[in-house]
């Protein structure tokens, strides 16, 4: 039995790309539809849907979707962030046609949908240390002493942000480690306070918007010829001064873990990072296989439900962490940090994706459904 394709103009690029790492047919292959009205009258054999989660979110995405339901067998939906906007989208479309890919964990259980992993941060994190220029790497000096203590490079503003960022001013910690918080500022490549911000400068070149303005961190600048998220870049020289990182992620809400590049750069440079996020992040790294650094730290505070409080804790072992002697913390690492680089650096993160997804155009016998 053939299959027939329903993807709306704005998803077709990414799955697109997709399909075509299947083995077996590339996306030209198929029979696919991008005008609704005509897969509903005219799709033959198994009937598959593809969305790709906005973002920004739009609502225009459960129109679609229901417009469609009624015709299709699956409905397939890609997400490579997630928000809370995207989780009540998700909550709200529990339905049993409908097969998830997320970039992390919800908290909630589905009674009819199928939620699967699409840890597309961690593919594309790793992939450019893997695959493009891995020599990188061997400039970070993860097991030196570091004169300063952390880094926390917190990015734009947001509540958690500015808790830790007031945390390190009150306790007298600013001094202590390399701390850059955008705030409400756009980046500005040509701005004289630009090293309140730029956290490795050397092999981004010859890209436009050094004389223009980016608006997020996650903007795509060339780095070393190579186009990808400017957050993605790992800070060598700052990490080569400092010991530890104080990782602020996108999201801090308790019903859903987000794990994106904040979390995968300090693993690849095999430090001790502390986390201010989702309550349950670092349970949800747990589920991956990866070591966290309870014994070294306190880190029940993962498991605290108010996010102010959790943050404070977390903040707090901060504090503790440097008042401890640095080459002690940093050996007693060494196991539990080279053990998850061996995990982020080696795993085939994609792979993991692309046998859940191709599973709905293939069967186990690589014949189509």
């Amino acid at each position: 039995m053939d299959v027939s394709i329903y993807i709306p103009d704005e998803s077709v690029n990414v799955f697109r790309f997709h399909i075509n790492q299947l083995a077996g047919r590339t996306f030209d292959d198929w029979s696919y539809y991008h005008d609704a009205e005509i897969f509903k009258t005219s799709a033959r054999g198994r009937k598959i849907a593809c969305f790709q989660i906005p973002y920004p979110w739009d609502s225009r995405i459960e129109d679609q979707i229901n417009d469609i339901y009624d015709t299709v067998d699956y409905i397939l939906i890609i997400g490579s962030e997630l928000h809370a906007k995207t989780v009540e989208f998700i909550q709200r479309f529990d339905l049993k046609k409908i097969k998830y890919f997320i970039c992390g964990y919800l908290h909630h259980r589905m009674v009819n949908a199928e939620v699967l992993k699409f840890l597309d941060w961690f593919t594309t994190s790793v992939h450019f240390y893997k695959n493009v220029r891995p020599s990188i790497l061997y400039e970070l000096k993860p097991f030196d002493a570091k004169p300063l203590q952390f880094d926390a490079l917190l990015g734009r503003k947001k509540p958690h942000r500015d808790l830790a960022y007031n945390f390190l001013t009150q306790n007298n910690m600013l001094d202590q480690g390399v701390v850059t918080y955008i705030n409400d500022y756009k980046v500005n490549f040509d701005s004289r306070d630009s090293e309140k911000w730029v956290w490795q400068s050397e092999g981004i070149e010859d890209f436009e918007v050094r004389s223009q303005t980016i608006d997020f961190t996650v903007d795509r600048v060339d780095y070393y010829g190579y186009n990808m998220s400017l957050s993605q870049i790992i800070p060598i020289d700052i990490y080569n001064k400092t010991a530890y990182s104080l990782v602020c992620e996108t999201n801090f809400d308790n019903n859903f873990v987000f794990m994106t590049e904040k979390t995968v750069k300090p693993i690849l440079a095999r430090r001790l990072f502390i986390t201010l996020g989702n309550q349950y992040h670092l349970a949800a790294l747990h589920r991956l296989g990866f070591k966290t650094f309870n014994g070294i730290i306190d880190e029940s505070y993962d498991n605290i439900p108010d996010p102010t409080e959790r943050h404070t804790a977390a903040m707090h072992q901060l504090k503790l962490l440097c008042e401890q002697d640095q080459a002690d913390v940093i050996e007693r690492c060494r196991d539990i940090v080279d053990y998850n680089f061996n995990l982020m650096y080696s795993n085939d993160w994609y792979n993991l994706f692309r046998t859940d997804f191709g599973d709905f155009f293939f069967s186990r016998h690589n014949r189509v459904i």
